[in-house]
């Protein structure tokens, strides 16, 4: 590593530390929740504004940007007969009650001069500003990139990657894309997921209200009854990657229904216990190999559809794991308690090719900067990697992450969570990072 040039890096930090944090903040105040909209598409005005917010950055600093139909915009930084794409999201997930948090979601809150609150503040709104800073770095410190470099930002992440897909089907694809929407060094395959649904004949015509993310179990949900008598049943709200032990909404509920309707209760309850696992012993479905580890499940979505309750499942598949098998060994199980399940969607599992000489430089970049001596990992949770060619995980995650008591009560702090954070000293070591990966990626002779 060329110690000089972190210094310099590192001098360049210092001087915009304040500037880099008043961006962050402007962004995380757009209440950027993708939710699908018909009178502005495809995902709503907020999501917009956040692109706009954006690509309005990009011009005041002296760069052009692209727009693809609102699922996607670009902002380029430099120019060249190769691409690299760096994606991130700009979209967050809901906040179902904001008199939860201890911060308002929307107001992006720094406190202690370090921690910055707000939703999609770390997850992913820091990647966008930081990797924005960082070419605004690389440019005023003079160094010469041969290829082009491009910010990608997309608006729906958290609800299915269908901006990734409509831009996938409809562009051409950078030759190389970095996706910091994970852990460091670098993520060389990620595990599939799918949503599985099991369902049992209910004739109330129950409405329920929830969360929209399907990845996440949600912190309430609110049924509406026939009759007009209103339930509600409150857990904790987790990705299912780090769902295990939590208390499920979902699970609670069905138990409510029960004592709302006694004649339905002993099915009711046995779709509860079917349903309330995190590796899928209850439905048969348990598997693990040694590249992935264990599948992983948990409920994050009641719904009523043509005369049936629906338990909607969101599953973590392992690698060598086949989505359809999964649901027939359900399906099977479900049979003995008078229920069904059915696959509703899934998103295979992927893998970068591991002779690319981008693992090896930016594992070694990674290592370098921030003294670790950290390998290649295979992750759980899914992002844009999944749905772009040539792609890999590059961060922002790494050791070192803390929720102080005096600041966070127990369960808060981090992403999806309530009064979700970023410590501003994280955001500047994945700036470090970014800025000598991109430095050395540049010297790489051949990226496709």
């Amino acid at each position: 590593m060329n110690q000089a040039f972190m210094d310099r890096v590192n001098e360049w930090l210092a001087a915009h530390r304040q500037e880099i944090i008043d961006d962050l903040i402007g962004l995380v105040r757009i209440p950027s929740v993708s939710v699908p909209d018909t009178e502005v598409p495809p995902y709503g005005q907020a999501c917009r504004d956040a692109l706009a917010y954006m690509c309005e950055l990009g011009r005041k600093h002296g760069y052009t940007s692209r727009n693809f139909d609102h699922y996607v915009a670009a902002v380029d930084f430099t120019e060249g007969s190769e691409e690299v794409g760096i994606w991130s999201h700009l979209d967050v997930v809901p906040v179902p009650d904001p008199a939860e948090w201890d911060y308002p979601p929307f107001d992006c809150t720094l406190v202690e001069d370090r921690y910055l609150i707000g939703r999609g503040v770390q997850d992913n709104k820091m990647a966008a500003i930081g990797v924005f800073h960082v070419m605004n770095c690389l440019r005023d410190l003079g160094v010469r990139l041969g290829r082009k470099y491009s910010l990608y930002m997309g608006t729906s992440e958290e609800t299915g990657m269908e901006d990734a897909r409509y831009f996938t089907a409809h562009y051409k694809a950078p030759d190389l894309s970095l996706v910091p929407d994970c852990g460091f060094p670098v993520c060389i395959a990620q595990r599939g997921s799918m949503t599985l649904s099991v369902e049992i004949p209910f004739e109330p015509a129950v409405v329920f209200q929830q969360s929209n993310n399907p990845s996440v179990t949600p912190e309430e949900i609110t049924a509406v009854l026939p009759d007009g008598r209103t339930l509600q049943a409150r857990g904790d709200s987790a990705h299912i990657f780090n769902a295990g032990g939590t208390d499920n909404a979902v699970v609670r509920m069905l138990r409510q229904l029960g004592e709302a309707y006694p004649e339905e209760a002993a099915r009711l309850a046995a779709l509860a216990a079917a349903i309330d696992s995190w590796h899928g012993e209850t439905l048969d479905i348990a598997y693990a190999d040694e590249l992935s580890g264990p599948l992983q499940m948990g409920a994050t979505q009641l719904c009523h559809e043509d005369g049936r309750l629906q338990a909607r499942i969101f599953i973590i598949v392992p690698v060598s794991a086949n989505a359809d098998d999964i649901a027939a060994r359900a399906d099977a199980a479900a049979q003995k308690i008078g229920a069904s399940a059915r696959k509703l969607r899934a998103r295979p599992s992927c893998s970068f090719r591991t002779d690319h000489p981008a693992i090896g430089v930016l594992t070694r970049v990674y290592n370098e900067v921030m003294g670790q001596e950290s390998e290649p990992f295979v992750m759980s949770r899914g992002n844009y990697a999944a749905y772009l060619p040539n792609a890999l995980g590059f961060g922002p995650g790494m050791p070192g992450r803390e929720f102080p008591p005096h600041i966070f009560r127990p369960g808060r702090g981090d992403y999806h969570q309530c009064d979700e954070s970023e410590d501003v000293e994280h955001l500047l070591n994945f700036m470090r990072v970014y800025a000598a990966g991109i430095a050395a990626l540049d010297q790489i002779e051949q990226i496709r």
